[in-house]
């Protein structure tokens, strides 16, 4: 009897330990640790000459406080440590108003990238969108809206689409491989007729993410494609959990920040 109530208390324990860890984890490490996080992508389309092009994309930064300020210049310096030739931004520089915009803009401007920098625009920064844009502009970003260009690399060349958040058709399909992005991903519904990837962020990844129950919060534009891949069409979608939580989701759980990084492959 004894050692059956020595080993419940030493369960108990254990849970109760793995119950506390779990729930720091959640409110004090996630929500400012982040990863790097590699992502194969396999297309027959996919020009030879672009094997191995790497682009690197990060979202929903939410600068709100001068501590967030200092953490950008943390992630875009582990950024630029990284193997990349391409770089898109995907919308939330800022949640609320913009501050510190020669600072940002000076962090964002070191960010190395041989084959362009791109944007498109969130919710959070169409209220401020002409200081929102300046500062891209200035860090050598272009802002995409509903816009098409040709990225040319070893003599091939692919298509880079972005969306605004207002977008609700697609551009006409192209013979060329296309990668697209916006900040909404249930735009996906519409964009995976013309477009053979696209990468959304705005979800949070779901901001606690529960195994087998999926993404407790789904925010509006996010209802359907909240956290991970899906396939639609032949086309996939990849969800960022972006970089930061918001004001009104402080928490996360499995669904840790990323700057994620795709590698092209030809199958």
């Amino acid at each position: 009897m004894r050692i059956r109530r020595q080993i419940g208390i030493a369960l108990l324990a254990l849970i109760a330990l793995a119950i506390t860890m779990t729930i720091v984890h959640t409110i004090v490490i996630s929500p400012k640790s982040y990863r790097i996080h590699h992502v194969e992508v396999t297309n027959k389309a996919i020009p030879q000459q672009f094997q191995n092009f790497k682009i690197a994309y990060l979202s929903d930064i939410h600068l709100r406080s001068q501590k967030d300020i200092t953490r950008l210049e943390e992630i875009v310096k582990d950024l630029n440590e990284q193997n990349y030739e391409m770089v898109l931004f995907g919308g939330d520089l800022y949640e609320g108003k913009v501050f510190e915009d020669k600072k940002v803009t000076q962090i964002l401007n070191s960010i190395h990238s041989s084959y362009g920098k791109f944007a498109v625009l969130g919710e959070e920064d169409n209220s401020n969108s002409s200081q929102v844009v300046q500062i891209l502009t200035e860090a050598g970003f272009e802002t995409l809206n509903n816009e098409a260009r040709t990225i040319y690399y070893n003599e091939a060349k692919i298509r880079l689409i972005g969306y605004n958040t207002e977008a609700s058709t697609a551009l006409e399909k192209s013979d060329l491989y296309t990668i697209s992005f916006s900040h909404y991903p249930d735009q996906f519904a519409f964009i995976s007729d013309t477009s053979q990837y696209h990468l959304a962020g705005h979800s949070g990844g779901g901001f606690i993410y529960l195994p087998l129950l999926g993404a407790t919060t789904k925010l509006n534009h996010a209802k359907t494609y909240n956290h991970g891949s899906y396939t639609k069409n032949n086309a996939t979608l990849y969800v960022s959990n972006g970089l930061s939580i918001m004001a009104d989701h402080s928490y996360k759980f499995l669904a840790k920040n990323e700057i994620v990084i795709l590698t092209l492959n030809k199958s």
